[in-house]
């Protein structure tokens, strides 16, 4: 089965900015986040880094692993991350991509 984040960049990403992504839980009610961030770094040729931040309540605070997320536009896709900040309006999240850049045909 094709890993559907393969096909994602910043860009796609970008375009889906303060749009809410579903997190699906296991026997739990799912939790709405909101991405908030793209930010891109520089890099060497042929690598691509870029983070996404997404804001969600306050509670349930969820763990650092990898959640199942569906997206109107993008669908359904599995991305670990990691809460990053928190305060009584909401807890921040962020999932890094390092990777090398496909080759095109």
């Amino acid at each position: 089965m094709p890993d559907p984040l393969s096909g994602f960049d910043s860009k796609i990403f970008a375009a889906q900015l303060h749009t809410p992504f579903k997190v699906l839980r296991d026997k739990e009610p799912p939790v709405t986040l909101e991405l908030a961030e793209v930010n891109e770094r520089p890099t060497p040729p042929g690598i691509e880094l870029f983070s996404l931040v997404f804001r969600g309540p306050a509670a349930p605070r969820l763990p650092q692993q990898m959640h199942r997320l569906e997206h109107e536009v993008l669908g359904a896709f599995d991305l670990f991350f990691t809460a990053i900040a928190g305060d009584n309006q909401g807890i921040s999240y962020e999932a890094v991509f390092h990777r090398l850049h496909k080759k095109k045909p």
